[in-house]
């Protein structure tokens, strides 16, 4: 599985998002996620593309950090799903 931060960023109601592709799953797995995942999601081509909305005390890039560091941030948060929805797919079985 990969999985890659797409977009991110605030909505014009203000609301944070950020927008994930999965991808290299087989389309069970797809379904499922599809299926299963609270959220907007919509599969294309053989991928999951993923809006999830945060509020601004918990979006990832919200930190001075990320404003200095944001490809470790980006790569940090593609880890971070890519873990979750391995785990996700788990509760498949």
């Amino acid at each position: 599985m990969k999985v890659k931060v797409e977009d991110y960023g605030i909505t014009d109601d203000e609301m944070h998002y950020v927008t994930y592709r999965a991808s290299d799953l087989d389309e069970e797995s797809l379904n499922y996620l599809n299926d299963n995942l609270e959220g907007d999601t919509i599969l294309e081509n053989g991928t999951l593309i993923m809006n999830v909305y945060y509020s601004k005390k918990f979006f990832p890039f919200g930190s001075d950090d990320a404003k200095f560091n944001i490809e470790d941030f980006i790569k940090r948060e593609e880890i971070e799903m890519t873990y979750f929805l391995s785990s996700f797919l788990e509760d498949m079985k």
